[in-house]
C-alpha cells in the first residue's frame, strides 16, 4: 500500500467508528421501543421516519452530490462559498416542501400512517425535516474540507445526544412526541455546532447563486435515482402498512433494522471514497484511483460477508433479547433475506463510484427504474399473499438486479481488480465461522457477544490460513492499529518456523 492509502485506511477507520456508531443507533434503541411502545406505534414511527426519506429528495435536490463533485478539488474559500449557497436553496426548498407538508398531514395520516390521529405527529416533525435537510449539505461539507476529525466528533456527539434525549423522553413518558421533539433539538444543536466549525475553519463567504445553475444540471439527473433507491428501500414498509397494518410494519422494521448492520460497512467507506476518487481521477492519477476502488471493494466484501452469515445465525437470539415474542415469528426469515440484499447494495456502491467518474447518469436512471418497478410489483403481488417475509425477498431481488446492470456497465467504463479468489476465501472462513456459533447458540445478550467476539477471531484466523492477505497488507493493518512491533515479533517467528 502507498502512504496516501494508509492515510485513507486511517480516515476510512476514523470515520467507521463514528458511521458504526450513528449507524447503530436504530439498534441500540430497538429494546427502548419496541419494549416501551406497542408494536402499532413502533409501525408509526417507522412509517415517519421513512416519510421523511421520501420527502428529502426534493428538499435536496440532490445538491449533497454536486458539491462532492465539483468543489472537491476547490480551495477552501470556494467551498465555503459554494456550500452556504447550497444551504440557502435547501433552506428555502425545505421550507416551501413542509409548508405543502403542513396542509397535508391530515391527508397523509389517513393514507400513509392509516392513523387519522396522527396528523399532529406530521405537524411537529417539520421542523425537524429541514433541520435535518440542512445538516446532511453541512456533513457533506466536512467530507469536501477533509476535515474528517471534526466530522467523526461531531456526529458521536450528535448520536450520543440523540440517543440521550431518546430515552430520556421515551422513558417519561412522552412516547412518539417526545421522540420526535429529541431529534429536533438534537439537530438545532449540531447545527449551530457545525456551521461554527465550518467558519471558523474556513471564513465565511457571500452566496453566488451562479453557480447553483451548473450544480443543479448535474444534481437534477440524480433525483429519479434517488427516489427509485428509496421505493426499493422503503416501500415495503408502505405497501406491508396498506395490505396488513402498522403492527406488521413495526414488527418488521425491527427485524429490517438488523438486518442493514452490514450497511455501515458500505456506507462509511463510500463516504470516504466518493470525493477521494474524484479528486485523484480530476488530477490525472488514473492508476491510483483504480487501485483505491480495488482496496475497497476487498475490504468491503472481507467484512460483509462474515456480517451476512453471522446475523443470519444470530437472528434468533438478536430478536429474542432486543424485542418481545410479538416480533420473533416472521423477523427471523425476514433477516436473512435483507442482509444479503445490502451485500449487494454495498457492491454496487462500489461500482456506482466509478460510474459517476464519468457522469453516467442515464444507466443509475435505467437500473434503479428498473430495480424500483420490480420491487414495488413483486411487493403489491406476494406481500398479500406471503407477508412481511416476501417484502425482504423482494427488496433482495431488487439490489440483485441493481448491482448487476450498474456492475456491467461499471467493467466497460472503468474496470479494477475483484479479487475474486479473495471473496471465495471469505466464504469459506464465514462459513466456518458460522458453524462455530451455531455450536455455541447464544441465548442471551451475553451470549451473542462471546460468540461475535469469537467468531471473528475464527474468522480473521480461517482467512489467515487461506494466505487470504499478503505479508505487506498485515504490516499496514497491524501499524494503522499501533501495533507494528508485534507484527515483527509474529513475522520473525513465522520465518523461523519456515526455515
Amino acid at each position: 500500500m502507498t502512504e496516501d492509502y494508509k492515510l485513507f485506511v486511517k480516515r476510512i477507520g476514523l470515520v467507521g467508528v463514528s458511521q458504526t456508531y450513528n449507524n447503530m443507533k436504530g439498534l441500540i434503541l430497538l429494546p427502548l421501543f419496541t419494549k416501551n411502545l406497542s408494536a402499532s406505534d413502533y409501525g408509526i414511527w417507522a412509517l415517519i421516519l421513512v416519510t421523511i426519506s421520501v420527502l428529502q429528495p426534493f428538499i435536496l435536490l440532490a445538491l449533497q452530490d454536486a458539491i462532492l463533485r465539483f468543489l472537491a478539488p476547490q480551495e477552501k474559500e470556494k467551498i465555503v462559498q459554494g456550500v452556504i449557497t447550497v444551504v440557502i436553496v435547501v433552506f428555502v426548498t425545505g421550507t416551501i416542501i413542509s409548508i405543502f407538508l403542513f396542509f397535508l398531514s391530515d391527508f397523509a395520516a389517513i393514507t400513509i400512517l392509516k392513523e387519522p390521529s396522527a396528523s399532529y405527529l406530521i405537524r411537529i416533525v417539520i421542523p425537524f425535516i429541514i433541520l435535518d435537510s440542512v445538516n446532511t449539505i453541512i456533513l457533506s461539507s466536512f467530507r469536501v474540507f477533509g476535515l474528517i476529525k471534526y466530522y467523526a466528533t461531531v456526529l458521536i456527539g450528535k448520536t450520543s445526544l440523540e440517543i440521550g434525549l431518546l430515552v430520556f423522553f421515551i422513558l417519561s413518558g412522552f412516547g412518539l412526541i417526545g421522540a420526535i421533539l429529541s431529534l429536533t433539538i438534537t439537530a438545532l444543536v449540531f447545527l449551530i455546532i457545525m456551521l461554527l466549525l465550518i467558519f471558523s475553519y474556513a471564513g465565511f463567504a457571500k452566496p453566488d447563486f451562479l453557480l447553483i445553475k451548473p450544480y443543479l444540471l448535474f444534481s437534477l439527473p440524480l433525483i429519479p435515482i434517488t427516489l427509485a433507491q428509496f421505493v426499493i428501500e422503503i416501500s415495503d414498509r408502505y405497501v406491508v402498512g396498506f395490505f396488513m397494518g402498522a403492527e406488521k410494519v413495526g414488527i418488521y422494521s425491527a427485524a429490517y433494522g438488523i438486518g442493514v448492520i452490514p450497511l455501515v460497512l458500505s456506507s462509511y467507506l463510500v463516504y470516504m471514497l466518493k470525493p477521494t476518487i474524484y479528486a485523484l481521477y480530476d488530477n490525472g492519477m488514473v492508476n491510483k484511483a483504480r487501485m483505491y476502488l480495488s482496496y475497497s471493494w476487498k475490504y468491503l466484501l472481507m467484512l460483509s460477508i462474515p456480517s451476512a452469515f453471522g446475523l443470519t445465525i444470530l437472528a434468533r437470539p438478536l430478536l429474542l433479547s432486543m424485542t418481545t415474542s410479538k416480533y420473533i415469528s416472521d423477523g427471523v426469515y425476514v433477516i436473512p433475506f435483507v442482509v444479503i440484499g445490502i451485500v449487494f447494495w454495498g457492491m454496487e456502491q462500489i461500482f456506482a463510484v466509478s460510474l459517476l467518474i464519468f457522469k453516467r447518469r442515464k444507466i443509475f436512471i435505467i437500473a434503479f427504474i428498473i430495480g424500483a418497478l420490480t420491487n414495488f410489483l413483486l411487493n403489491i403481488l406476494l406481500v398479500p399473499l406471503y407477508g412481511i417475509v416476501a417484502a425482504a425477498v423482494t427488496t433482495l431481488i431488487a439490489y440483485i438486479i441493481l448491482t448487476i446492470i450498474i456492475g456491467y456497465s461499471s467493467r466497460h467504463y472503468f474496470p479494477f481488480n475483484l479479487n475474486f479468489r479473495f471473496i471465495t476465501k471469505c466464504i469459506l472462513a464465514a462459513t466456518g465461522m458460522s458453524l462455530c456459533i451455531w455450536i455455541f447458540n447464544p441465548d442471551n445478550i451475553l451470549g451473542i457477544v462471546i460468540a461475535i467476539i469469537i467468531g471473528i477471531i475464527i474468522y480473521f484466523c480461517l482467512l489467515l490460513l487461506q494466505r487470504g492477505f499478503t505479508r505487506q497488507e498485515l504490516r499496514t493493518i497491524f501499524e494503522l492499529f499501533k501495533l507494528k512491533k508485534l507484527f515483527e515479533k509474529m513475522e520473525g517467528l513465522f520465518d523461523k518456523i519456515k526455515k
